[in-house]
């Protein structure tokens, strides 16, 4: 099953927890705890319907991948976690133009320090070389430009200072880098994108947390950043609400002044709303709704994109062994056309996923997985719709 959507994360990242002095760095999976090393072996198959996410005419193929991965988790004092990952994805395809065997590569690493009970700081970078991707922009999969594979960067560092017990600062930045192999992906979406934002957070009661946060958004192109580069400035209030221990509410409401090189400047509302409902021990509900703007596969022919993001998650353990999960993830959307270039267009995008995980022994599950993307667009060329179905196994030693 595909990775969780970007808002989803976010969703489950704010209902983790409530107070305002908590470390701001994740937990380490409970298999990796107390271990140097942990290492995991993937393999599996999946059928791909449509292997470049072509409109029309796809490619279909068996795609056989194996996954190793290594992960190492250092307490190098008290105060001070290390944490790094290396990740080889290896794909054989059976039916694919081209080469038929591919290696993507996974780099990370993590730094966290707690320099008091009031100071505390992550750093983490994670680099990726990506052959097939996992998810395929649409209006590029025909026979002009098959290729979308990419190398990208993500840097993210983050503080927290606790004020008091009831109020904290955080300040948070990142850096992303986009590079297509592909020359005409690589001319019009290689980019390099900056985000920095600081936030108050109060604790009003011990179920309750408002905060306040703006955050700062440039995006610099590659290569016709004239018309291009952008800048967003967002200011936004937010409350974290646990109505019970099983049932948490996340909200952030605000509003964006997005500011184009290229186009019209605009002032757009600044929405994510989230639920999360734990129901029995290790099966949970989760939905949400986010209205953001987003860049498009076609950054010459369309300023960019307002989407409204409709996304449910659900976890059910039918038993110790068994367990059920699924996303559903519907963005209708409207591309703004570039003035004397393209209309303005409507387009929908549907991801539904499920997996069904046997786990044997302490060390073993295997999984059955489903996939499936539907891209919708009042221009025929950026239609998609793509199945995966597959068996993986996996190993932790």
């Amino acid at each position: 099953m595909k990775k969780l959507p970007l808002p989803f994360a976010f969703c489950v990242c704010a209902l983790a927890g409530m107070n305002a002095a908590r470390a701001v760095y994740a937990p380490i999976p409970e298999v990796e705890q107390g271990r140097l090393l942990t290492v995991y072996l993937a393999a599996g198959q999946y059928y791909d319907t449509n292997i470049f996410g072509a409109a029309r005419g796809g490619i279909e193929s068996m795609v056989f991948q194996a996954q190793p991965t290594i992960v190492a988790n250092i307490s190098a004092a008290d105060q001070t976690l290390v944490a790094a990952s290396y990740q080889l994805s290896a794909d054989y395809f059976d039916n694919r133009p081209g080469d038929h065997f591919l290696m993507s590569h996974s780099l990370s690493a993590r730094l966290a320090h707690t320099f008091s009970s009031r100071f505390e700081m992550e750093i983490s970078d994670s680099y990726q070389i990506v052959k097939n991707p996992e998810s395929l922009l649409p209006g590029i999969g025909g026979v002009v430009n098959p290729d979308q594979s990419y190398n990208y960067n993500q840097f993210d560092g983050k503080l927290f200072y606790s004020v008091s017990n009831r109020v904290g600062l955080r300040g948070k930045a990142r850096a992303i880098d986009f590079a297509y192999d592909n020359p005409y992906l690589s001319d019009g979406l290689d980019r390099a994108e900056y985000i920095a934002g600081i936030e108050a957070v109060r604790m009003s009661r011990a179920n309750l947390q408002v905060s306040a946060e703006y955050r700062y958004h440039t995006i610099r192109y590659d290569h016709g950043g004239a018309i291009k580069d952008k800048d967003s400035h967002c200011l936004f209030a937010g409350a974290d609400y646990a109505v019970t221990k099983n049932t948490a509410y996340t909200a952030r409401l605000g509003v964006e002044a997005l500011l184009r090189r290229g186009a019209s400047d605009s002032a757009l509302p600044y929405v994510e709303l989230g639920v999360k409902h734990d129901y029995r021990d290790r099966s949970f509900v989760s939905a949400g709704y986010t209205f953001s703007t987003e860049e498009t596969s076609d950054a010459y022919a369309y300023t960019g994109m307002y989407s409204h993001r409709f996304f449910a998650n659900v976890q059910h353990a039918l038993n110790p062994q068994f367990m059920l999960s699924g996303i559903a993830d519907w963005t209708p959307s409207r591309l703004n056309g570039r003035r004397g270039v393209a209309r303005a267009i409507n387009e929908w995008n549907l991801k539904l996923g499920t997996a069904l995980t046997c786990t044997i022994a302490d060390k073993w599950s295997v999984s059955l997985t489903c996939d499936y993307d539907y891209v919708k667009s009042d221009d025929p060329g950026r239609n998609l719709e793509r199945v995966r179905t597959g068996l993986r196994a996996r190993w932790v030693f």
